[in-house]
């Protein structure tokens, strides 16, 4: 069947999963409130399109810079059923219900790293994810970002590698997506759809009605 392909931040979530990331670190007593911060800050950089998004993924990874997956399993699992789930739309979740009855393949697209990323694909139960990829060293711990970012245009050209390392076609595919960063991404697929549009949308908007895309709310 086809591709129905996602953004997750405002898109799946109400809210965005790296503010949601760290508010957990802070109940673990990993990171102080004022860390927050530079991601409110961050978050109009990243809506308006103009986030430096390595040197924001660097500030992302921080915290749990020298830790291994094994050493963050019970900080992500409490992330994804206390953090995560309660914030995902019901009508987001509905149709990704509806779209997997019906034998569609649903992708989640995010700059958001794959430590997390992984989490919301998990509670929306989607068949693939692309993501901002994190770096290990020999030892698992984790140390850096790889430079492949999927933002932006980061989205198409990963999406296309998907489709080619996994034998999935656009044909009839399905996109969906809230900031001007998604443009790329919605431009791929053969339909797309404005999600949830807000003050930050202007180009976005324009863009939609120029290629005659679709306004939804959840």
């Amino acid at each position: 069947m086809a591709l129905r392909v996602f953004d997750i931040d405002g898109t799946i979530l109400n809210g965005d999963s790296n503010d949601q990331f760290f508010k957990c670190l802070i109940n673990h007593g990993i990171i102080q409130p004022e860390y927050l911060d530079f991601n409110r800050e961050a978050g109009i950089l990243f809506r308006n399109g103009t986030l430096n998004i390595l040197e924001y993924y660097r500030y992302v990874i921080r915290p749990i810079a020298g830790k291994t997956e094994k050493d963050l399993e019970e900080l992500l699992t409490d992330y994804r059923e206390n953090y995560l789930k309660p914030r995902v739309y019901p009508k987001a979740m509905s149709l990704i219900e509806h779209y997997k009855s019906e034998g569609h393949t649903v992708v989640l697209a995010s700059a958001t790293m794959d430590l997390l990323v992984k989490q919301t694909a998990s509670v929306v139960n989607a068949d693939y994810f692309i993501s901002t990829r994190v770096k290990y060293d020999e030892d698992g711990r984790i140390f850096d970002v790889y430079p492949d970012f999927c933002h932006q245009e980061g989205k198409r050209t990963r999406l296309q590698s998907l489709c080619r390392e996994n034998a999935l076609s656009l044909k009839d595919s399905i996109g969906y997506g809230d900031t001007v960063n998604d443009i790329p991404l919605l431009e791929t697929v053969e339909r797309a759809f404005i999600v949830n549009p807000g003050k930050h949308s202007e180009k976005l908007l324009m863009t939609a009605e120029k290629n005659g895309w679709q306004t939804i709310l959840f």
